[in-house]
């Protein structure tokens, strides 16, 4: 496991060893999902920083729906981690956000859901 090193010691820092960490467990669940599920190759996911009513309108319309709950500088950390390993590219408005602005728009959750398999 590769983890950021701190400029000036050379050393992991505790914050960026609970990022990595939450960043890889969460991908693990991603990957038991899909095989739980039989996802095909070229299905992805779709990353959503959400808020709790947001998490619940995801559950009633997808099929399957991963998400942790965060505070807000390791959400937008763990997000971004989890999009580079999905080798999916950040949108221009998701490069801008900042901590201040998850938190001013009560984004509390990261979550996953199958980009093609919605509930009918």
């Amino acid at each position: 496991m590769s983890h950021q090193q701190s400029p000036v010691s050379g050393r992991v820092t505790t914050q960026q060893h609970s990022t990595a960490g939450t960043a890889d467990l969460f991908l693990f669940d991603l990957k038991n999902e899909a095989s739980e599920h039989g996802f095909k190759a070229d299905e992805s996911w779709t990353l959503e920083l959400s808020t709790d009513e947001e998490i619940a309108g995801w559950k009633r319309h997808y099929y399957s729906v991963i998400s942790t709950r965060l505070k807000p500088a390791v959400l937008l950390e763990v997000f971004q981690v989890v999009k580079q390993k999905l080798q999916q590219a950040p949108s221009s408005s998701e490069l801008a956000l900042t901590e201040n602005d998850i938190a001013r728009n009560e984004k509390k959750h990261l979550a996953a859901f199958p980009s093609k398999l919605s509930r009918k």
